[in-house]
């Protein structure tokens, strides 16, 4: 009986060569590395988006203030914010169930400064939205690393964007 050649490389032999697997998982990895660095949220439009969010709540919190004549107040903690109504009994309780409800700030938002007609709230103070249209203007800055994002409530509630807000 003759013996068995087995043959290695040549133009029939099967398979893929070290090479080209290693190219293919070069072309891999820089795919998905240029799909992480996409795909991973841009601070300043994350930015500007609560922002707007903010701007839009406090104007719709303060058009409900008028036109129903009864005060809504706003609470700012360090990464979320919450409506209040005042009660019967004079106490402010948290507005739950409706389009005020609390609300925790996208990351890496974070509440900055508070002014009430120029003047600091202190951490977890009140803003009371007055059913008067003539109510001192609010300004709230909110950040996310070295981007600032001032909303302005006052005759017409408006987003300020910049790094020297």
């Amino acid at each position: 009986m003759a013996p068995v050649r087995v043959r290695h490389g040549g133009p029939s032999a099967r398979g893929f060569t070290l090479v080209e697997v290693l190219v293919v998982a070069l072309l891999v990895g820089i795919t998905v590395a240029f799909l992480a660095v996409n795909l991973r949220g841009d601070d300043r439009e994350t930015l500007r988006e609560e922002a707007a969010r903010l701007a839009a709540g406090l104007e719709q919190a303060q058009d409900e203030a008028v036109m129903t004549g009864a005060p809504l107040a706003w609470r700012g903690a360090d990464d979320a914010y919450q409506y209040l109504r005042r009660g019967p009994d004079g106490t402010w309780t948290a507005v739950d169930g409706d389009s005020f409800a609390a609300r925790r700030l996208a990351q890496p938002v974070r509440l900055v400064d508070v002014e009430v007609g120029g003047t600091k709230v202190a951490a977890g103070g009140l803003v009371v939205l007055s059913p008067s249209a003539l109510a001192a203007p609010v300004r709230i800055v909110l950040g996310a690393g070295s981007e600032r994002a001032a909303v302005e409530v006052g005759a017409m509630t408006r987003v300020v964007m910049g790094n020297g807000v």
